[in-house]
């Protein structure tokens, strides 16, 4: 009685299919509000608010499993206050650099043409809410759950890269029963997506990597977007999947090796209290 639960191959895949219903669960309850709060005219409020619902339960979700196991949140890529600001930021910054690089390069080579439909205080602002909004709704949940719970557990048992692909795996389950994978493109885009942020977590050893990073990319896509009305882009797939996609994670990727050169992709770490 009272002491933390032993491990296996069979309770570890039992919690994080658990976990992952869960998940799913919650996704479905958001789209719901969203469906009766929001419908077919966007509010910037009511996004604001179910967005703070989703990370509230998602807190509560990996708080019972964790204390089911006796497990800390320091076990999830977690680590002391000022080292998961400092992580943040780079994961953050590991993509709003070579993003704004590749925006120059497509713009200057006229691939992209982009018309800006509002004045810059107001775009300020709308970025800014969008960006606390997007990190409380998708990349704080979706990390904490993917690359933060599923990825240590799973990685108790398999190696990094191992767990690196199961994480893409489960993540791409997670986007279908969730209605996410609508197109081909979401098919293309999603694995991909789940590949990278599981190598910059994996790398760095913190989940607030992935964090920054994810915050960051799609609050771009979404700030471009016509709902929002701020802006006409021509050549808009062109600046996502070379400004936005392939620049950042190819020089997010190289810079992290450099950064954490010791990291060993054949490592597997157990759980400890």
């Amino acid at each position: 009685m009272g002491e933390r639960a032993s491990f296996n191959m069979k309770n570890i895949w039992m919690r994080i299919l658990v976990v992952l219903v869960l998940g799913i669960v919650i996704w479905h309850f958001i789209t719901y509000l969203n469906d009766i709060f929001i419908s077919e005219e966007y509010s910037r409020i009511n996004h604001f608010f179910i967005a703070i619902i989703t990370t509230i339960l998602t807190f509560i979700l990996i708080q019972s499993a964790l204390k089911i196991d006796k497990i800390p949140w320091k076990q999830l890529g977690q680590g002391a206050f000022k080292k998961n600001i400092f992580s943040f930021f780079l994961g953050l910054l590991l993509w709003a650099i070579p993003a704004s690089i590749g925006l120059f390069i497509c713009v200057i080579f006229g691939w992209v043409e982009i018309k800006i439909h509002t004045n810059l205080n107001y775009l300020l602002m709308s970025i800014l809410i969008l960006f606390i909004t997007v990190f409380l709704i998708e990349a704080l949940p979706e990390e904490f759950i993917f690359r933060g719970y599923i990825y240590r557990y799973l990685n108790v048992v398999f190696p990094h890269w191992g767990t690196l692909i199961l994480q893409t795996l489960l993540f791409s389950l997670f986007a279908y029963f969730i209605g996410a994978i609508y197109s081909v493109e979401q098919l293309q885009f999603i694995p991909s997506f789940a590949i990278i942020l599981g190598v910059f977590r994996a790398i760095s050893g913190s989940v607030w990597t992935s964090i920054g990073f994810h915050v960051a990319i799609m609050t771009a896509f979404q700030i471009l977007g016509p709902i929002h009305g701020h802006f006409d882009v021509s050549g808009i797939m062109t600046l996502k999947l070379f400004a936005f996609i392939l620049l950042p994670c190819v020089v997010g990727a190289t810079v992290l090796s450099f950064i954490y050169s010791n990291h060993n992709w054949r490592k597997t770490e157990p759980l400890v209290s």
